[in-house]
């Protein structure tokens, strides 16, 4: 998987977020998994993926991400970026590591 940069949307903040098409291929043997994500204060989450049969349908997080979207105060606008650890095994538990990028706020 390569590095995702997503501007959320009121889908992504209010029901689930999608990921971009074929981006999770490693994981087509497994149509839903639970995956760990390693925020930027070192807290693990655990976000629940489900993709459809074939890879034609983007992939979802939902389950702790509504969690996660409410505690750091996510709203839409609001930028994060998956970064998978190349050097870790994501289906024997490793960690893709998510950091959030807010907007610079409007001077007046």
């Amino acid at each position: 998987m390569e590095n995702i940069t997503k501007k959320l949307n009121i889908t992504d903040v209010e029901r689930r977020l999608l990921l971009p098409e074929n981006c999770l291929e490693d994981l087509r043997s497994d149509l839903e998994a639970n995956l760990k994500f390693k925020d930027e204060e070192g807290r693990v989450w655990t976000f629940r993926c489900r993709a459809s049969p074939g890879g034609r349908s983007k992939p979802a997080l939902y389950g702790d991400w509504f969690s996660f979207v409410r505690e750091k105060g996510l709203v839409v606008g609001d930028v994060i970026v998956i970064i998978s650890d190349k050097e870790k095994n994501i289906s024997a538990g490793g960690c893709f590591k998510i950091k959030i990028k807010k907007p610079a706020s409007k001077q007046q």
